[in-house]
């Protein structure tokens, strides 16, 4: 329930399910390499599935009053290995007030070390994701293997039934952002091997800055397919802007750099890099800047409705 959550004992609760998940998961990729180890695996995703449902805990419901801040350590850690062992880290957070990430729109965070690459998998919706900080590769397959770049600020597109990878090829750790409806966290289709005759498409995308006054620059995403409708936003402060708002619901934005004072009413907090202000429905929200300026992101515009059919097509606009 909102608001009955203590971010002490969820810690504790979440660390427990993190160490189940990651020895299953190593057991799930010796079992791979094993010539006798196929009859274990079905146990492990099982087991690994309980540990995972720990893991979706939405952090959202720590927050207890109409403007919080849940700060980094309070999100539940989760690591996912790629098929060397190494590890990513992962966050995640309900853009809803539901027990779950998973029961509704969520964002998914990946910290990503330099030279790490992701396990190839395929969804059976389209995934949209922001990449950050530094260079990405994404990497896919169309009858062949194939590979796109995005820089800091770019979104990747994989179509359905598209198998691929993200890895760091910059020189310093990066973060990507997705954005998530349920069937893009249900449905996770992993592959060690493939024949390389599978099809897929993808696309990198890149939106103009939108200038908002003279000290702050926005980014938007507009994503529109069968099954996701919402826009991504990017905002770069100076010192010291200040961002004016309304929020018809609950806003829940996401300090990617530096530190802000957000108010709404009569009421401050402060938060800084990596942590996640959650506010009730406002028409004067005010975020402010620090000395060194801030970034921003959050999504706005969410239509999800959880008896849509999905078929697979998709357009994102605007695409420069």
């Amino acid at each position: 329930m909102a608001g009955k959550v203590d971010a002490e004992e969820s810690r504790r609760r979440l660390f427990v399910a993190n160490r189940i998940n990651e020895l299953c998961q190593q057991l799930e990729l010796d079992c791979a390499e094993s010539l006798h180890g196929e009859h274990w695996v079905r146990d492990l995703k099982t087991v690994r599935a309980l540990a995972e449902s720990v893991l979706r805990e939405n952090p959202v419901l720590q927050v207890q009053s109409s403007l919080h801040v849940i700060r980094s350590d309070e999100m539940p850690d989760r690591y996912v290995l790629n098929r060397n062992r190494r590890r990513e880290l992962r966050k995640g957070f309900g853009l809803h007030q539901g027990t779950r990430n998973d029961e509704g729109p969520s964002v998914v965070i990946a910290f990503t070390s330099s030279a790490y690459e992701q396990l190839w998998h395929a969804h059976t919706v389209d995934e949209y994701t922001v990449v950050l900080d530094t260079r990405f590769a994404g990497r896919f397959i169309d009858g062949k293997a194939c590979e796109l770049t995005a820089h800091d600020e770019e979104l990747f597109h994989f179509w359905p039934h598209t198998y691929h990878a993200l890895a760091n090829r910059g020189t310093c750790s990066g973060r990507t952002f997705t954005l998530k409806y349920p069937l893009g966290i249900s449905i996770w289709l992993p592959a060690l091997e493939l024949t390389g005759a599978e099809r897929g498409r993808a696309e990198v995308c890149s939106v103009r800055w939108e200038q908002v006054g003279r000290h702050i620059l926005i980014r938007r995403f507009h994503v529109k397919d069968s099954y996701h409708r919402y826009t991504v936003n990017i905002a770069t402060l100076a010192s010291r802007a200040q961002l004016r708002l309304a929020c018809d619901e609950n806003g829940y934005f996401y300090v990617l750099d530096g530190c802000v004072a957000a108010r709404r009413g009569t009421g401050e907090v402060t938060a800084s890099t990596n942590d996640l202000i959650v506010v009730a429905p406002t028409r004067a929200l005010r975020i402010r800047a620090g000395a060194h300026g801030a970034r921003l992101y959050w999504a706005s515009d969410i239509v999800y409705d959880p008896r849509r059919i999905h078929r697979p097509r998709s357009e994102l606009l605007p695409c420069d």
